[in-house]
């Protein structure tokens, strides 16, 4: 990689900077971009996307000062490309910025918002390295901060402080390219942790994809629970609405994210399904004991959790 253009990205404040582009400006974009200026950013924050009504409702929210649909000019001069769209267009939208820049252009750092890493990060270095591009570098990212509801209409300048965002670098990342992108998330109040995309994909696919799974099932389980009498869906109160409210996030946002993490789905599913059938068979043989047992269990991990993170 060129060391001729590339500045000394590690020692750069996010304060320094002259220009962030967005590429997506929906809940995660926007409210980067509200952050952004919230915090005292005082460079340009470019908005790209391919609709430009939606760009321009940004806008209007005062996530981005401009906003374009064309990618040259929406990358250039840019420090940080941030991509805020769905896993499944990460890489071609990288490699669209990897044709898109050319010599003379100042070295670009590139990253993600996506909550599937490994294949996701492997395939954009493929499309650097098959390329040998010396004006880009790729550093993956995945902000724990968003909500069931979409567009830059719910975004909010808070929603990054104190929340976890997993930053995964693998051997042939650059290092400093790696700090730029730690700065930036901890400029808008995120907490950075580190760890490879295999790691990241491990845990975020335990903690996070399976319960979301868990909660469309639920839902259409619910749904499907029909008599003369009544459907159950009109009995549920607070138990179904809590258990359930995630199950309302975009369904081909998800789509992507499962298949993506399909391997660790896979396995957590078993897990689950192993679970499900111990419990099955306790309620089969009246087991009291044992079923209260899983019940303390689970109700010592949730309350030492929310305790943990200030909740009651």
């Amino acid at each position: 990689m060129s060391t001729e253009r590339k500045p000394e990205l590690a020692t750069l404040e996010i304060s320094q900077l002259t220009r962030i582009t967005i590429w997506g400006v929906g809940l995660i974009g926007g409210s980067l971009g509200l952050a952004l200026k919230e915090n005292g950013f005082q460079g340009e924050r470019i908005g790209l996307g391919r609709n430009i009504g939606r760009l321009e409702t940004a806008l209007q929210h005062d996530a981005v000062d401009s906003v374009t649909t064309a990618i040259d000019e929406g990358i250039r001069n840019s420090d940080i490309v941030v991509v805020c769209t769905p896993v499944t267009l990460v890489p071609t939208l990288v490699k669209q910025v990897i044709d898109t820049i050319g010599s003379g252009q100042k070295h670009i750092v590139v990253t993600d918002v996506g909550s599937t890493k490994s294949a996701l990060v492997h395939t954009v270095q493929e499309h650097i390295q098959s390329t040998n591009s010396q004006w880009i570098s790729f550093v993956g990212g995945h902000p724990m901060a968003g909500s069931h509801e979409t567009g830059v209409g719910a975004a909010r300048a808070n929603l990054f402080e104190d929340a976890k965002c997993l930053i995964t670098p693998t051997d042939e990342t650059d290092k400093d390219s790696l700090q730029l992108v730690k700065n930036l998330w901890e400029f808008v109040g995120a907490i950075t942790y580190q760890c490879t995309p295999e790691v990241h994909d491990l845990l975020v696919g335990t903690a996070s994809h399976l319960p979301h799974l868990i909660a469309s099932i639920l839902a259409n389980t619910v749904a499907e629970m029909k008599i003369p009498e009544g459907n159950a869906l009109e009995f549920t109160a607070t138990g179904f609405h809590d258990s359930t409210r995630i199950a309302a996030g975009a369904p081909e946002l998800w789509t992507g994210i499962f298949m993506q993490n399909r391997d660790v789905m896979l396995s957590a599913i078993d897990s689950i399904v192993e679970k499900m059938n111990r419990f099955k068979t306790l309620l089969k043989t009246k087991d009291r004991t044992e079923i209260e047992r899983l019940l303390v269990d689970a109700q010592e991990i949730v309350l030492k959790q929310r305790k943990s993170i200030g909740e009651k």
